[in-house]
């Protein structure tokens, strides 16, 4: 999960920062900042609670004021964080990590080694139902737990002592170290997790922290409201590296907004991802462009509840009847169209190419195509007509994409009606969850730089395949990619090249683009790290010059 993903991640707003109001500045010390920063959100934060967390936005924010045995630092590499070490066997299967002297939660409580065997059975037990207990696959027994075949005592992790944390895996990942930076394998406290029970999370009061920040009282989230602050944490290990005191957040999700804001001096970023903006900005001196390990796509309910899109020729049509450089250009653009679902620029095969275009797909508009396609899955399926719903979010941005592809579609597939369903994010989440879709348009951000963040999405009964693809082809080639020929890079890469095609060949999915967000950020905000896998905006070392 954009790592983050979910880093789902995220919503089809065409700019991952968007706004946030001005706050006051706080005084100057010898360690932090003279200025708190103002930041932006395009969405809501929906938990605190990092088994549980899905979405960027919650994640932006666990990812500040919690830390796990890694950190991502600015080159993109995994270095030790509350870990001081990492022992990896010749094998590969053992990772013993040492931590750090003195780590404490942000109530004083000691933070131990026990901390990480206690979070990382909570998420893969089924009973917590974490979206993203899959990500700790890799460990001995992680998806047989998750799957209700084995107890959670038996998960490959103990503590021989408050310092050492020893993990044995089922198989060699040579990535592990990059994983174990991502939010679902952060510690916990189990007294404060028990002491909460179901609404551990749901606000800032039910939490402690172990990051760069925390919460404070007087200026926390209580589960809804839209503004919110966190605040330098003193019992960080590495609190002296926390330049700045406070940052301040706001959600608003119209870019124009965010714009104006900008320009009045109220916030240090705003997204000009919609196209009017980016058009008159894109020459601006504060332009930034980032690039996001981040794909928009389609999924296709193939569970059989809707027989249209249980028909291959259908799903076919509709891919076709898509012109991805006309969307782009309309929607978004700064992003480029998708060759696959793996983005560009995330991850290199052992050749060093960029492995989506290693595995592009010849995914094409032909609108003859599209409609012989049409009439051939009409026929097959006993109709003449269809009507179908795409579900989307409530943003502008996404009103916008959505409107474009039913106008399009609709114009290139006779006897289609096409309805749009525009719902918070959080009920899109939802929606997508639980199946309550015809098509729904999605984003995921990857959560490491490995082509496994994006292409685990769809295996059967995966927890992220809210269409149920079933695609036997697919399935083969991820278990060979990442059993049999994990530790051959050749095979490996090939495989999932491999699934890629078979994505492709049965119209599993239709991949929009791969995102990049042109944003305005003020000259003068300092080290703050965008990561287009895992954490999207790490404020540890940030400050305003």
């Amino acid at each position: 999960m954009k790592t983050w993903k979910k880093v789902t991640l995220g919503t089809v707003a065409l700019g991952s920062a968007a706004l946030l109001a001005a706050c006051g500045n706080s005084g100057s010390s010898s360690s932090s900042s003279s200025k708190d920063i103002q930041w932006n959100l395009t969405s809501p934060i929906q938990t605190l609670d990092s088994s549980l967390a899905t979405d960027t936005y919650s994640n932006i924010i666990i990812g500040n004021t919690n830390a796990g045995l890694t950190r991502v630092d600015k080159d993109g590499k995994a270095q030790p964080e509350l870990a001081k070490s990492v022992d990896v066997s010749k094998d590969g299967l053992t990772y013993t990590f040492h931590l750090r002297d003195g780590l404490k939660w942000s109530n004083g409580d000691a933070l131990t080694a026990k901390d990480f065997v206690y979070s990382w059975q909570r998420a893969v037990d089924p009973a917590t139902a974490s979206e993203y207990g899959y990500l700790l696959g890799p460990v001995k027994n992680a998806n047989e737990i998750n799957g209700g075949k084995a107890d959670k005592s038996t998960l490959g992790v103990k503590a021989t002592d408050d310092k050492t944390f020893v993990v044995t895996l089922a198989q060699p990942t040579p990535y592990f170290e990059f994983l174990t930076a991502n939010s679902v394998y952060y510690p916990l406290n189990q007294k404060v997790v028990e002491k909460y029970g179901k609404q551990y999370g749901t606000s800032s009061e039910k939490m402690v922290y172990s990051g760069p920040y925390k919460f404070e009282k007087s200026k926390g989230w209580n589960g809804s409201n839209q503004t919110f602050s966190i605040v330098k944490n003193d019992d960080y290990w590495d609190k002296s590296a926390v330049k700045t005191k406070e940052i301040d957040f706001q959600v608003v999700q119209d870019p124009k907004t965010s714009f104006n804001l900008y320009k009045q001096g109220k916030i240090v970023q705003a997204s000009i991802g919609d196209p009017d903006l980016f058009k008159a900005n894109k020459n601006n001196k504060d332009v930034v462009s980032l690039d996001e390990a981040t794909t928009a796509y389609i999924q296709y309910n193939q569970s059989g509840k809707n027989k249209a899109l249980a028909n291959k020729n259908i799903r076919e049509a509709f891919n076709l009847a898509t012109d991805r450089q006309q969307y782009v250009d309309t929607v978004t653009p700064a992003s480029n169209p998708a060759t696959g679902l793996t983005p560009a620029g995330m991850a290199k095969t052992n050749t060093g190419v960029d492995f989506a275009k290693y595995a592009a797909q010849p995914y094409k508009y032909d609108a003859t195509a599209a409609k012989a396609a049409w009439a051939k899955g009409l026929s097959e399926i006993g109709e003449t007509k269809l009507t179908l719903t795409l579900t989307t979010d409530d943003t502008s941005a996404s009103k916008d994409s959505a409107t474009f592809l039913k106008q399009a579609w609709e114009k290139q597939l006779p006897g289609l009606t096409l309805n749009i369903k525009s719902v918070p994010f959080k009920q899109r989440l939802n929606d997508s969850t639980t199946g309550n879709f015809d098509m729904v348009i999605s984003l995921w951000g990857g959560d490491y730089a490995e082509p496994s963040t994006f292409l685990d999405l769809f295996v059967k009964d995966g927890p992220n395949n809210n269409g149920k693809i079933n695609n036997v082809t697919y399935d083969k080639a991820i278990k060979a990619a990442e059993v049999t020929d994990a530790l051959d890079p050749e095979k490996h890469y090939a495989d999932y090249k491999a699934a890629e095609e078979s994505l492709y060949t049965e119209s599993n999915l239709n991949p929009l683009y791969f995102r990049t967000t042109p944003v305005l950020r003020n000259p003068n905000l300092k080290d703050v790290r965008f990561g287009s896998t895992g954490l999207m905006y790490d404020f540890k070392t940030a400050y305003l010059k």
